[in-house]
């Protein structure tokens, strides 16, 4: 036995029919909006309006979570503070609720007044969440109805909040993308920066032995040297250390070197002391506007003709001399403060006159702030009874055995640990 539909049923039937068709093509056509947006806060601006006229609510707000909590993103009509008054259970906002359980909530019938005559009677909150994450909550308070929000209007909601995570985690994968590009590309511009500072390949003087080793931490380091020869018998030694890495630190090496060089163009005899003022003040004035960055750099002229060495130490890592007629090792410690912060400095002038067997041992934090597992330093005197016990090698083998002996000691420390690493041997035949 079989009961038939009366026409009014059947018909009231297609009505509903058609309308969930037209609800279905109309969240289709709202999804494939959404998805096609890049940016994070049109998608929000979007999905906003978007939810409010779904569900035929009055006033809406979307929060995302950032920094520990939810913030505000979009609001329409309601402010973060009201919705936060809106306790649902255990103590918790409805959107925090929401938010921590990753479940809807619909909160009816609670007759809550706020300013500006809003009479609250239903609130919706439903988060906004993929397979990878929850991003926040979408809010809507109020149906201009009148009426409360309906499990219905639960469901078509949610359908449509998916839609914006999926969006938003695209939004997210290309802005992370973008900025991985943006990095490789400052990277790839301050590699061929770098490379155009440092020396290439060996520089050959008569009467002494030149050892360098380079290794910087990352792509990008923030040491850099240089061996300038004017003449058979003068040249210059420098090694510096620039408080940053990446394209900053390399634009401060570049002008760095091209101030020094382009002033013993003019003077090769030049006074390191006055040298170092001139860098200093051109750096502080034109080059190097963070407070946060600066530069140690040691100088050092060897005026072969004379047997005489003159230097300054702008706040570097004392090199370390030895002095083959008296069998001990110094510091070359004279000079004054970094370069790169405070004008108008005056510099010191170290010298010393240099015989045959003599070393300079330069060197930056790299090798002195070197740590081993128990976080315990390398340090200066490590430095410097490895400069004792190898400065027979010649110049190159000896920047090789020093790494070794950095290495041996690094052994078991965290690799976050490393710095860039760099050596330079100077020795008198």
């Amino acid at each position: 036995m079989t009961s038939e539909l009366s026409p009014e049923a059947v018909t009231d039937l297609e009505d509903r029919l058609d309308t969930i068709r037209l609800k279905v093509h109309d969240l289709a056509m709202m999804g494939s909006l959404v998805t096609s947006i890049q940016e994070t806060e049109t998608i929000l601006s979007v999905v906003m309006e978007m939810s409010i006229r779904m569900v035929e609510g009055e006033v809406g707000l979307i929060q995302l979570f950032e920094d520990g909590d939810l913030r505000s993103k979009v609001s329409w009509g309601v402010d973060e503070n009201l919705v936060r008054t809106l306790i649902y259970k255990d103590n918790i906002d409805i959107a925090t609720y929401c938010f921590q359980k990753q479940d809807s909530v619909i909160l009816s019938d609670i007759n809550f007044k706020v300013d500006l005559g809003l009479k609250i009677a239903s609130v919706m909150a439903v988060p906004i969440k993929s397979r990878a994450r929850c991003h926040g909550v979408v809010t809507i308070i109020n149906r201009t109805n009148g009426e409360i929000f309906t499990e219905e209007d639960r469901l078509d909601l949610e359908m449509l909040v998916n839609f914006a995570a999926v969006a938003i985690d695209n939004s997210l994968l290309r802005e992370e993308s973008l900025k991985r590009q943006k990095l490789e590309q400052e990277l790839a511009i301050a590699r061929e920066v770098q490379e155009t500072i440092l020396p290439i390949g060996e520089t050959v003087i008569q009467g002494v032995d030149i050892g360098t080793y380079y290794l910087p931490a990352n792509e990008v380091g923030g040491d850099f040297y240089d061996i300038i020869k004017i003449t058979d018998q003068d040249f210059w030694m420098v090694i510096g250390d620039v408080s940053n890495k990446g394209v900053p630190a390399a634009m401060v090496m570049s002008a760095a070197t091209a101030i020094i060089k382009s002033e013993l163009s003019r003077d090769p005899a030049s006074d390191p002391s006055r040298l170092m003022a001139h860098l200093n003040d051109v750096l502080c004035s034109s080059i190097i506007k963070s407070q946060g960055m600066f530069v140690t750099l040691f100088l050092a002229r060897f005026n072969m003709r004379d047997s005489q060495l003159e230097y300054c130490n702008a706040g570097h890592v004392q090199p370390l001399y030895w002095d083959i007629s008296q069998n001990t090792v110094t510091e070359l410690k004279t000079g004054g403060t970094f370069v790169g912060q405070f004008a108008d400095i005056k510099y010191q002038k170290g010298e010393r006159p240099f015989r045959r067997g003599d070393r300079i041992f330069a060197f930056t934090d790299g090798l002195t702030e070197a740590e081993d597992e128990h976080q315990g330093f390398f340090g200066v005197e490590r430095a410097m009874q490895v400069f004792l016990a190898e400065k027979e090698l010649p110049a190159t083998h000896f920047c090789l055995r020093v790494k070794e002996w950095a290495d041996r000691f690094r052994e078991g420390a965290r690799p976050d640990t490393v710095d860039d690493f760099t050596l330079v041997m100077v020795k008198i035949k």
